[in-house]
Parts: C-alpha cells; sequence; structure tokens
C-alpha cells in the first residue's frame, strides 16, 4: 500500500535534531509575553487570523505561542510545520484544498479550516529545524513579496530569543550556585566596586571579623586594615588592586576585627571584569590564618620544652642557605639566636670544627642529591662553653622552585661522648690489664695438663680441661673486645697489601681443618676465579676464621661447609655456606650489632661474646668491602664478603 502523500517525511538528521530541541528547553513551558508579542506581530503584518510559533516533537506539534487558536498541539503526521521543517526556505500552501497532500488533511476537513499556510523554519544555525513560525488563514492567498521577508526577520528573531532564553536559564542557575556558595563560604567574601567601597559581603565575615554582613555594605575596604599594618591605600585600593589583563594579587595581612584586634588573613584580590578591559570592581577573599598563628605558638611551646634545637633548613639553587625555622634551643646548640639565621645559615657553619666542617657540607649535598635523611655527629665551637658534640637529624624535600629544605632536630652529644669515651678508657684499660695473667694462666693449666709437674691424676684432668678451655674463651672475650675499641677510636691500622685470593682461601681452609674435624665437619674449597685483592691479610684472615668457625659451629652433625669465590664486575664475593638452622627474622636485623646472639638455647650452647660478625663487618668496610648473609630458617645459611678487585694485576 503506497504510503499518503500528505504523511511528512523523517528529516535525515532526526535524532540530532530531537537532541537540539530538548537542549533548549522550551517544550511544555508557559506562555511567554516575547514569543506572543512576536505570534501578534506576524499575524498582524500577513493579514492572517492564525499566527504560531511551532515545535515538532517526536510524535507531536507544540505550539510555544499561539494567536487565533485554541489547541496547544496536534499530531505530527498532520501538522503543516512538519513539511515545512525539511526546507531553509518559507513552505506556503497557497489553497490547501487543491494541494493533494493536505486536501483531505482533517485540519483542512474541520477545525480549524485552514485554506492557506505559510511557515519559516526556525534553525538553531547548526543545521537543525526546530520548527516554524507560521502563519494561517482560513482563505486561499498569497503572501506579498514584503510579507515573507518580515516573515523569515520575525523567524530569526524567534531563534535569538530562544537563545537568549537558555542563556538567561544558565545564568539564573549560575547566580543560585554563586549565591549559594557566597552565603555558605566560610571564608569572608566581599565584593567591591572600582573604588573599593563594599557592595556584597557573605555571611563569612561575621566568623572572624565579627561584622554583620549589613553593617560592610558601603564600606571601604581599607577601613577594616589597621594604619600601621595597612598594605593598601585607605583613600583608594586602585594602586594596589590587579588592573586589568593582571593576575590574581594575594597578600598576607592583618584585617581589623569588629573589636579592633588584628586578624591575620591571606587577602585574595581580583578584578571583575565584564567585556570591557575596565575592572567594574573587584572579588575580594579573606582567609582566616589565626590557626597558623596558633598551631606556630603551639609549635614554639613544643620546641621550648625539647632538649637540643628543633629547625627548618633550607638549602638555595645558588648554593647559599638559611634557617627559615629555628627554635630557641639553637642558642643552646651554637650560641645563637633565631633571626641572626633566617636569611643565612653561615653564622651556624662558621661554629663548626674546622676538622668537621668538610665532612658537614659533604653530608648535606649528598643528602641533597639523594633525597635521603640526613644523620651526623660533630663538633661545634659553642661561643660560651667550647668544643661539644652535636647529633643532628633530619628529612629532606624538595620544593617547587628548586630548592630543598630539611626539617629535623639537633641535640647535643657532649654527654654521652663523654661517657662513651671513659667506657671505652675502661675497656681498654681492664683489657691490657687482664691480658696478661690469662696469658699465663692458660699456659700454666696447659703445661700442668701436659704433665710438667708430674702426672696429673685422672679424677684432675677433665677439671683441668676445663680451665683451660674457658680461660681461652676470657682471653678470646678480651682480644674482641680490644678490636672494637680500636675500630671505634679508629686506631686499628690497615696495611692494606695486592693479595691473591686463592691462596689466601686456601690458608683458610688449612688452618681450620682442625676445628672442623673435632666437630664431624668437613671443610671444602671450591676453586674460583684467579683474582687479586688490595687487603689487609691478617684482618681478613680473621674474618673468615670467625665466618668460618661459625659455620661449623652451627652445622648438624656429619655436615658440610664450602667455601668459594665469584666474580661480579669489579668486586669479587667470597661466600661460606652451611646446612645448619639458618637465622630467624627476629634475628636477622641485628646480627651484626655489637654483643648480638640469637636466643635460642642452642645458640647459647655454641658460646661467642657476641663480637665477632660486629667486628667482621667494621675490618671489611675498612677495606672498602660489604658483608652480608643469605638465610632461610631450618635450611641454612650463606654469610658472603664482596671486595673491591685490585686493579693493575693479572690475573
Amino acid at each position: 500500500m503506497n504510503k499518503h502523500p500528505g504523511l511528512p517525511a523523517i528529516p535525515l538528521n532526526e535524532p540530532d535534531r530531537l537532541a537540539a530541541l530538548l537542549a533548549f528547553e522550551l517544550l511544555d513551558t508557559p506562555a511567554e509575553e516575547m514569543f506572543d508579542n512576536i505570534t501578534s506581530l506576524a499575524a498582524q503584518i500577513c493579514g492572517t487570523p492564525i499566527a504560531l510559533i511551532s515545535l515538532i516533537d517526536a510524535e507531536r506539534q507544540w505550539f510555544k505561542s499561539r494567536v487565533g487558536l485554541d489547541a496547544s498541539e496536534t499530531p505530527r503526521e498532520v501538522a503543516f510545520c512538519a513539511h515545512a521543517i525539511h526546507g531553509d526556505e518559507i513552505f506556503e500552501i497557497p489553497n490547501a484544498l487543491l494541494d493533494p497532500r493536505f486536501c483531505d488533511n482533517p485540519l483542512v476537513a474541520g477545525a480549524p479550516d485552514i485554506r492557506f499556510y505559510a511557515g519559516m523554519p526556525l534553525s538553531d544555525g547548526h543545521g537543525h529545524n526546530l520548527g516554524t513560525l507560521c502563519v494561517i488563514d482560513r482563505q486561499p492567498r498569497q503572501l506579498s513579496a514584503e510579507q515573507r521577508r518580515t516573515l523569515q526577520l520575525l523567524s530569526r528573531q524567534v531563534t535569538q530569543l530562544f537563545e537568549m532564553r537558555l542563556q538567561a536559564r544558565r545564568q539564573r542557575e549560575q547566580a543560585a550556585v554563586h549565591k549559594a556558595m557566597f552565603r555558605s563560604a566560610g571564608t569572608a567574601v566581599l565584593v567591591t566596586d572600582q573604588e573599593g567601597l563594599i557592595q556584597q559581603a557573605s555571611p563569612g565575615v561575621s566568623t572572624f571579623l565579627g561584622y554583620s554582613p549589613e553593617a560592610l555594605l558601603g564600606q571601604h575596604l581599607g577601613q577594616l586594615l589597621p594604619a600601621e599594618g595597612r598594605q593598601l591605600p585607605a583613600d583608594s585600593l586602585r594602586p594596589s588592586l590587579p588592573q586589568a589583563g593582571e593576575q590574581t594579587q594575594m597578600h598576607e595581612l592583618q584585617m581589623l576585627h569588629q573589636d579592633g584586634h588584628g586578624v591575620p588573613v591571606l587577602l585574595t584580590l581580583s578584578p571583575i571584569n565584564l567585556e570591557s578591559q575596565i575592572p567594574q570592581g573587584y572579588l575580594c577573599i579573606a582567609h582566616d590564618l589565626s590557626f597558623r598563628e596558633e598551631a606556630l605558638q603551639r609549635l614554639q611551646k613544643l620546641a621550648a620544652h625539647l632538649p637540643g634545637m628543633v629547625f627548618q633548613f633550607v638549602l638555595r639553587s645558588d648554593g647559599s642557605s638559611y634557617f627559615p625555622y629555628a627554635s630557641q634551643g639553637i642558642a643552646q646548640i651554637y650560641g645563637l639566636t633565631p633571626e641572626s639565621v633566617s636569611e643565612d645559615a653561615g653564622p651556624v657553619f662558621s661554629l663548626i670544627h674546622p676538622d668537621d666542617l668538610s665532612v658537614v657540607a659533604a653530608s648535606i649535598s649528598e643528602s641533597a642529591a639523594t633525597l635521603q635523611p640526613w644523620h651526623l655527629e660533630y663538633r661545634v665551637m659553642h661561643p660560651q662553653r667550647g668544643i661539644s658534640w652535636v647529633e643532628g637529624v633530619s628529612s629532606p624535600q624538595r620544593l617547587s622552585n628548586g630548592e630543598i629544605i630539611w626539617h629535623g632536630f639537633i641535640n647535643d652529644v657532649s654527654e654521652r661522648k663523654r661517657i662513651e669515651r671513659m667506657k671505652s678508657e675502661f675497656v681498654s684499660t681492664v683489657s691490657h690489664e687482664l691480658r696478661t695473667p690469662l696469658t699465663s694462666i692458660a699456659g700454666s693449666l696447659g703445661l700442668i695438663k701436659a704433665g710438667a709437674l708430674g702426672p696429673v691424676p685422672e679424677g684432675m684432668t677433665e677439671m683441668l680441661g676445663i680451665a683451660e678451655q674457658n680461660s681461652r674463651r676470657l682471653r678470646q672475650l678480651i682480644d674482641d673486645l680490644l678490636d672494637m675499641d680500636k675500630l671505634i677510636a679508629g686506631k686499628m691500622d690497615f696495611n692494606l697489601q695486592a693479595q691473591e685470593l686463592n691462596v689466601l682461601l686456601h690458608e683458610s681452609i688449612a688452618s681450620h681443618q682442625g676445628f672442623a674435624h673435632q666437630h664431624g665437619i668437613q671443610l671444602s674449597l671450591i676453586d674460583g676465579p684467579s683474582v687479586w685483592v688490595l687487603v689487609e691479610p691478617f684482618r681478613l684472615q680473621q674474618v673468615l676464621s670467625n665466618l668460618l668457625s661459625n659455620a661449623v659451629k652451627f652445622s648438624p652433625a656429619h655436615g658440610e661447609v664450602h667455601l668459594h669465590s665469584q666474580v661480579l664486575g669489579a668486586r669479587v664475593r667470597i661466600l661460606i655456606s652451611d646446612k645448619g638452622p639458618g637465622i630467624s627474622p627476629e634475628f636477622a636485623g641485628r646480627i651484626f650489632e655489637k654483643f648480638s646472639q640469637a636466643d635460642s638455647s642452642d645458640s647459647r650452647k655454641k658460646g661467642g661474646t657476641g663480637l665477632g660478625l660486629a667486628i667482621s663487618k667494621a675490618l671489611i668496610e675498612q677495606m672498602g668491602g660489604q658483608i652480608g648473609f643469605d638465610s632461610t630458617p631450618g635450611q641454612g645459611s650463606t654469610f658472603w664478603v664482596e671486595l673491591p678487585l685490585q686493579s693493575g694485576v693479572d690475573a
């Protein structure tokens, strides 16, 4: 069956056209005078009894404005306007009874008895015809050229009113949001005219300035600034406020509370520009900084009760430095005031002991480069108290401008240093005083046990063995204490020599075969690469002896201990592996600390001073190496030592 010629076609861009129509938010809205005026004018100029502003929805024709017609909408399939929206010019039907598309249309055959129709499409300017401005008569007729031009002009006016109406709606919505924000803002928001007279004030002015918004209307913004701290002139704000084209300005200043006291604020000033380049007024937002002042006061009170000095230290991009914050404890540490270093840290560096100054500078540079925490002990020449030891700890942070800021504290550790020195001297003295008699006792016990004084009674042999073993253990403790004392004091001499590593490893294995056999353990050396290292031979053997002894003591009966080496780039790693109980995670973190021993009863039975690994670590580091371990509880351990290869020596 053929489609009736009167049924209007669907535009090719129908989905986009409907979306554009909905975007104007016109459908089913009340009548508006500005549109009714246009339809009345169109009917009058064209001499027709009916004029409409028609919008074509998905299934209907809806009239935003109508003159001479009671109906508010009609079905789309009978709408003349549904035909008109397919073109860009006026769609005109002189006599509908003679047009096969409309002769049997119910709007022609019955009320409102349409005979003449002329409709101009209403385009949104983007190719979407939303409806028409049309005129209708019950008598056949034609529009004059002048009437056609007028209808076209009026249709453009309708679409412009659509745009203006939508913009006005958006502006009202935005204004409502701004009004809600303005009223709910916790800060003080002020709007002034060109001369700085306050036109609007948010309720936030009551919160921290004490004024009611109404009391400030008509007042000059400068009246809220105390005379002694005024950064903006009282008679006119224009010289200080941003001008046309300028960026928003920010000022930290004092504003006057209603009761007269100053309130610290951050005042943001922005020009209000319309289409002209001349500011129409200014938006002023005052953020209360009282909380910052209170926090600073709390910090100062806390810092005053802390030992030492709390500080912020800034290293500028040009290499200069200063302390933006230093607690009053700076007097205790350096004999200075916070003000004396607020712009230049030079006075602090001038009081650092000359022998330590380069170390301090290098540590700061390294912390700045790596952004790792800074921690150092050094000496200060205090103006009143003389030389004192201090310890500094801080964390660096890179600022957006490229500068580095450290947050930390410095404590006086002179008393701790004095106690450590006394302890070290005591240990050294006692150790030296005990070493000679212990050597004599151990030697005497050995002679007696060997029968130098005649046959030893059978019952006494075991007791003499225990006494001799304990005297050797005590001698080992004294030797370890003396070594640790020398390492701490920096008095241990290191005569570094180029040595072939395999030779040293063979010597170490050979010297421990007897000890391993005594424990039922097999020692094996896996030949590694032939390389040379720069070491103190005796001290390296001391480290290997400690590691091998531990591996033997903690290996199960009939177990094996392996010694081997491997090259890793410019370094060589020496590894000693056993199949013992391994190292518990709880003990792993402190295994290289002084007097550190595992807590298990089995470990305690093995004996030891708890100094061997701490001494080994210090010795290896003195030779430019590193020491560590890998262990799985229940599966054994591998301790390793890394040393730099000796360059210039052929393998």
